[in-house]
């Protein structure tokens, strides 16, 4: 193995050494997000969101440090890429066994979030349920597909004292 070779090895040992223990911890944190979710914790779910958001954050400049280095030596870009990458850089197939161990943390992960997903439109629907019995009327969506606030809602007269 050349020494460019041995270098590469050891960045891309790196990212996925570096990867795995942030997917685990984000494992972690959707479980806990499903149990604060069940709970109806405002605070915590505002604090869970803060801490997940990190680890993707973290995770992303770990994707993009690989595709950088696909992109720098001329593996090109996407799964391929990363496939050819690692063969070259180690072809004893070690990376190979990291990289698909962590995709399988990464699909746990996803199916957690869906989950939790699925949690919070389930509460949102009931939410805007709610608001159709206080209005009297169909409510106005509170967020967009994108979980952007919708304008103001304006005021309404609930109730005669």
């Amino acid at each position: 193995m050349s020494l460019q070779r041995a270098d590469v090895h050891q960045a891309l040992s790196r990212i996925l050494d570096e990867e795995s223990r942030l997917l685990n911890e984000l494992e972690a944190l959707l479980r806990e997000e499903t149990a604060i979710l069940q709970r109806d914790d405002a605070v915590e779910i505002t604090g869970i969101g803060s801490r997940r958001q990190g680890c993707v954050d973290a995770l992303t400049r770990l994707d993009n440090e690989r595709t950088d280095t696909c992109r720098m030596l001329s593996f090109g870009q996407g799964g391929g890429a990363v496939a050819r990458l690692h063969a070259w850089s180690d072809p004893s197939g070690k990376l190979d066994s990291l990289w698909l161990a962590n995709l399988e943390i990464a699909r746990r992960c996803k199916k957690i979030n869906d989950a939790n997903g699925a949690i919070v439109g389930a509460k949102l629907g009931r939410v805007q349920k709610l608001l159709m019995v206080l209005r009297g009327t169909a409510p106005l969506p509170v967020y967009g597909a994108r979980a952007s606030r919708y304008g103001s809602l304006g005021s309404r007269d609930l109730g005669r004292a």
